[in-house]
This record gives C-alpha cells, sequence and structure tokens, in this order.
C-alpha cells in the first residue's frame, strides 16, 4: 500500500523568499531612493537624464530577464525602472508638464507590457502612472467635467479589475475606490443641483459607475475585496437611484412621478423575471435602485404637497405588484400587501385635492376590502394572513373616515358590507383550511365579522331612533351565534349556542314581565316555546333548557306580578327558602347539619 508523504507547513510569506530574492528587493529600494534624492537635490534636465537612463536599463534587464523566465529579476527591475521613471518626469518644470511627463510613461509602460506580458509590473505601473496624470491636471479641470474626470478613471480602473490578471485587477481595484467614490459623490451632487443636461450627463455616470462595480462581482478573484455578496449591488444600486431621481426633479411634477413609477417597475419586473446567477447578482440592484427612486420621488411628492400625483404614483405601484403576486407565488405575501396598501394609499391622498370626497374614498377603501379578502381566501395561508392585515387596514380607515364626517348610515352601510365579506371569507377559509393557522384564522375571523354585522345593526337603530331593547339585544345575540361559526353544527351546544339565545331571551323576558307588555310576552312565549321545539328536534341541549327556561320564568314572573303584593312576596320568599334549605341539605355546613335538640 502507498502511504501519504507527510509535508511540512508551508513557513510565513517573509520567509519563503530566497537570498537572491532578498538582495533584490534591497538593491532596488537603494536604486530608488538615490534615484528620488537625484532628482530633489538637483533637478534639471542632467538629473532628469541621468535617471532616464538608469530606468531604460533596468527595463531592458528586466526584458531580459522576462525571455530567461527569472521572474523575481524581471518583477523586480520593472519596479526599479517605474521608480526611476517617475521620479524622472518629476524632476523641475510645472504641473502640466509633470501630468504630460506621467501620460507618457504610461504608454510606454503599457507597451511594454505587450513586450514582456508575463511580467505584472508593467501593467500595475501604466495604471499608476496615468492615476498621476490626471492627479496632476485636475485642478486645471472646469467644475461641469470634473465629475467625468472622477468617473473616467474610476471606470478604466474598473475594466482593468474586470480583465487583468489577478494581482493587477486586485490592486486596480483598491486604487479606483478613491476615484469612484470621489465621482459619484460630485455626480450625485451635479444631479441634484446641475443645470440643464448637467444632470442628465452626470446621472448617467453614476449609473454606468454603478453597473461598473456590480460586474467585478464576477470574478471570484476580487470577492474577498469587495464584501458580501450584496454589499456592492446595493451601494451601487442606491447611487443610480438617488442619482436618476435627482436629475428627474428638475423636469416637473410630472418626471419625479415617472422616476418613482420608474424605480417600482425597475424592483417588480427584476423580482419576476430575474433567475439563476442574474438573480442573485443584479436582484439586489435593482431592488436598491428601485426602493431609492420611488421612496425619493415619494419623498418630494410630499414636500410639494403634490397629493394627486401621489395619487396617481401608488395606483400604478399597485399595478406591476400585482403582477410580480400573479407571477411568483413565493412572492406573494409581500406584494399582495403592498399592492393592497398602495391602493388604499392613493384613495386617501386623493381626498385634499378634492380628487374623492371622504365619503367616496370610504367606500373605495371597502370595495378594496371586498376585493382584498375574496382574493385572499384563495391563497395559502402565509399569503391569506398578509393579505386579510392590509384589508383590515383599509375597512379600519374607511370606518374612521365616515365617522368624521358623522354620517351614521353610511357607516352601517359600510360595516356591514365589511362584516359580510369578513363571514364570507372565514367560511371559505373554514372549507378550505389546510393547518392549524388555517382553523385559528377562521375562527378569529368569525368574530371579526359578526362583530363588524353587530355594531352596523346597534349604529343603524341608534340613526332610526327607535327605543325598543330588540333592536339592540337580538343583534348582539344574532352576533354571538355568528361568532360561534361551525362550532354550531359540531361543538358543545352550550358553549355555541348558549350565550347568544341568553341574550335574546333575557331582556326581552325581564322586560315583558315588568312592563307587563303583553304583545312582547306573547312574542317571547311564542319565540321561547319554538326554540324548546327546535332544540328537541335537533338533539340540542341549550336550545332546549333555554327554551324551556324562558317560557317558565315568563309565566311564572306573570303570574307573581298578577297576584297581590303580601302574595307574591309570600311566593318568592317561600321559593328562596326552599332553594336554600335543598342547597343546604345537600351541602350542609356548621349549623345546618345539627338537630334543633342540640341547638343552644
Amino acid at each position: 500500500m502507498q502511504q501519504p508523504v507527510a509535508t511540512a507547513p508551508l513557513p510565513p510569506l517573509p520567509y519563503r523568499t530566497r537570498p537572491p530574492q532578498v538582495l533584490l528587493a534591497v538593491g532596488a529600494v537603494l536604486l530608488v531612493s538615490a534615484g528620488a534624492a537625484v532628482a530633489s537635490a538637483y533637478g534639471g534636465t542632467p538629473a532628469r537624464a541621468l535617471l532616464l537612463a538608469l530606468a531604460a536599463v533596468a527595463a531592458g534587464f528586466s526584458l531580459r530577464s522576462a525571455r530567461a523566465r527569472l521572474r523575481s529579476s524581471e518583477e523586480v527591475l520593472a519596479a526599479s525602472a517605474t521608480g526611476l521613471a517617475v521620479s524622472a518626469s518629476a524632476v523641475g518644470g510645472d504641473a502640466l508638464g509633470y501630468a504630460a511627463a506621467t501620460a507618457l510613461l504610461a504608454a510606454v509602460f503599457l507597451a511594454l507590457h505587450r513586450v514582456a506580458p508575463s511580467t505584472a509590473t508593467w501593467p500595475m505601473a501604466s495604471w499608476v502612472a496615468a492615476q498621476l496624470a490626471v492627479l496632476q491636471v485636475l485642478d486645471a479641470v472646469p467644475d461641469a467635467l470634473r465629475t467625468q474626470a472622477y468617473l473616467g478613471v474610476a471606470l478604466m480602473g474598473l475594466g482593468i479589475a474586470l480583465f487583468g490578471r489577478p494581482v493587477v485587477a486586485r490592486l486596480a481595484l483598491l486604487t479606483t475606490v478613491p476615484w469612484w467614490v470621489a465621482g459619484v459623490v460630485s455626480g450625485s451632487t451635479t444631479a441634484w443641483t446641475g443645470t440643464g443636461t448637467e444632470r442628465a450627463v452626470s446621472a448617467s455616470l453614476v449609473v454606468v459607475a454603478g453597473l461598473g462595480l456590480v460586474v467585478t462581482r464576477l470574478r471570484r478573484v476580487l470577492e474577498p475585496l469587495t464584501g458580501p455578496p450584496k454589499a456592492a449591488p446595493v451601494l451601487a444600486g442606491a447611487v443610480a437611484g438617488a442619482a436618476v431621481t435627482g436629475a428627474s426633479s428638475a423636469l416637473g411634477t410630472g418626471a419625479v412621478t415617472a422616476a418613482g413609477y420608474a424605480g417600482v417597475l425597475l424592483a417588480s419586473v427584476a423580482a419576476a423575471v430575474l433567475t439563476a446567477w442574474r438573480r442573485g447578482l443584479f436582484l439586489p440592484l435593482s431592488l436598491a435602485a428601485g426602493t431609492v427612486m420611488t421612496a425619493l420621488s415619494v419623498g418630494r411628492l410630499l414636500a410639494g404637497q403634490e397629493w394627486t400625483a401621489l395619487s396617481v404614483l401608488l395606483v400604478l405601484t399597485a399595478l406591476p405588484t400585482v403582477w410580480v403576486a400573479v407571477r411568483r407565488p413565493e412572492d406573494r405575501p409581500l406584494a399582495l400587501p403592498v399592492a393592497v396598501w398602495s391602493l388604499a394609499g392613493a384613495a386617501l391622498l386623493a381626498i385634499p385635492d378634492g380628487v374623492l370626497s371622504p365619503t367616496a374614498a370610504a367606500t373605495a377603501l371597502t370595495a378594496l376590502y371586498a376585493v382584498a379578502m375574496a382574493a385572499g381566501a384563495e391563497l395559502d395561508t402565509a399569503s391569506r394572513r398578509a393579505t386579510a392585515i392590509a384589508a383590515a387596514v383599509c375597512a379600519a380607515a374607511a370606518v374612521l373616515l365616515v365617522v368624521a364626517r358623522d354620517r351614521p348610515w353610511v357607516l352601517a352601510a359600510l360595516l356591514a358590507v365589511q362584516g359580510t365579506c369578513t363571514l364570507l371569507w372565514a367560511w371559505r377559509t373554514w372549507t378550505t383550511q389546510r393547518t392549524a393557522d388555517d382553523a385559528e384564522l377562521s375562527r378569529e375571523a368569525w368574530r371579526v365579522g359578526a362583530a363588524q354585522l353587530v355594531v352596523a345593526a346597534w349604529v343603524a337603530a341608534a340613526s332610526a331612533d327607535v327605543g325598543a331593547v330588540e333592536w339592540y339585544s337580538l343583534p348582539a345575540a344574532a352576533g354571538l351565534l355568528l361568532a360561534a361559526g361551525p362550532g354550531l353544527l359540531r361543538g358543545s351546544s352550550w358553549a355555541n349556542w348558549g350565550p347568544g339565545l341568553v341574550v335574546a331571551a333575557v331582556p326581552s323576558t325581564v322586560l315583558a314581565v315588568v312592563a307587563a307588555d303583553a304583545p312582547r310576552a306573547v312574542a317571547v312565549l311564542v319565540v321561547a316555546a319554538a326554540v324548546l321545539v327546535a332544540g328537541g328536534r335537533r338533539a340540542l341541549r341549550a336550545p332546549l333548557e333555554i327554551g324551556a327556561g324562558t317560557a317558565l320564568a315568563l309565566a311564572l314572573g306573570l303570574s307573581v306580578r298578577a297576584l297581590p303584593w303580601p302574595v307574591a312576596s309570600a311566593l318568592v320568599v317561600g321559593g328562596v327558602l326552599l332553594a336554600i334549605g335543598a342547597r343546604r341539605e345537600r351541602r350542609p355546613v356548621a349549623g345546618f347539619a345539627t338537630r334543633l335538640a342540640d341547638l343552644r
């Protein structure tokens, strides 16, 4: 059998070097330091010529080492040539001359890279020289073009990071960050505060810069430098969305509304269409950009009190959100409530400018409640709950609007419609329940729907100025029966039928006896008999006992009332004594269990 060969762990990086590499590094540092000292101390054409000559010699030996495949020598000599050449370009002259010299060096280093592609120093040297050239002329660049300068360098660096060899790509990305940040800040500022086409140009450049940053995520070697997977896309999307919104803000309310809607479309379409690796890369970008665009547009419209435009924007927001909910079932728990809230907000924001009256807005919110409940009843548990919560907000807003306008009949009608929709939702949820959560949701909905109908009946009764207690007790009793829901058919009769029947019977029975109301007494007796018979027919204890008790209580009460007061008092006292005696015989306490002969 072959035995695995144990290998010693690699030592830390500084201790992996060999003596020739140490000599090369020390020699390069001394050579470049001496060249920089000569340039600083003497200057002039002779010093520049000397440094350029030394740089040319070092570059020549670097090329020769590259052909001989002496990797350490070619890189160190190329670095020495770069340092000497840059020092020579800084000798004497003004900023423009220095910029021209470093730009020429960038071109020379790029040519050397073409000659010796194995040397990583040449492309890095060309990139550094190009940045130095731009820095030298930056003060002379007009303010209107400074954003283009920043982002132009940043895009060049991102291109190198995307296509360069790994070590060059990492260096290019690190050195591009300051340019990218400066360009994005400058471009966003111009997009918000500039004039004319400056806004559009700056916003476009910021968008391109953001896309360039996102594309760098495609290179695996750059992942350690770009942070968490969603960090770069979210950052790029946020700055791009802010710049686009800023550029559109100068074009008026219509453009701001369009920008907000574009943000909604961007986020919605990306969520519905993107798949595989494109979804992981571009969905955070689209969501961030769309969210920022919509939020900033809404903020601008709110600041300008453009209520109608806000209402239109929210209506448009709901349309693609519904489309996402249809295409992607996994997004429905979020998409459907957003659509409902958007339409509800649109109805409310249509009030200040008079597009809708408060009553019309309340009617629209109730219609939205009905549609949301009808659609939500056919969905899965998570989507059903989320949609019901959003619909409940619409119902509450409609009620508050009508209450504020003091329209009781309208309030009663809206509550009746809402209660009916809630009960239909509860019934549908009960018949299609799949989990225990569905059953619990259905029970809660039966109670809520019953409460809505009871309040609607009470409001209508109060508005009609009717005084009979049955206008309030009977709706309450019906509400208690409805709140029991399917328990009326399956559960304990006392737990489900009892509360409603008691609430219906007690007030009317008491009034029939106390007020000597003959028509009420006849009605109570007839209904009690019907309930008694129905309870016996359906084998339900609560209706049977409550019907019998109501009839007996009514008869006894009327009989007692018909007697003279002394006789009636004797009957009442006698009945109480009989009840106490029977109870204490069954459960005696101190004194009641003692014989009369033993009493003191």
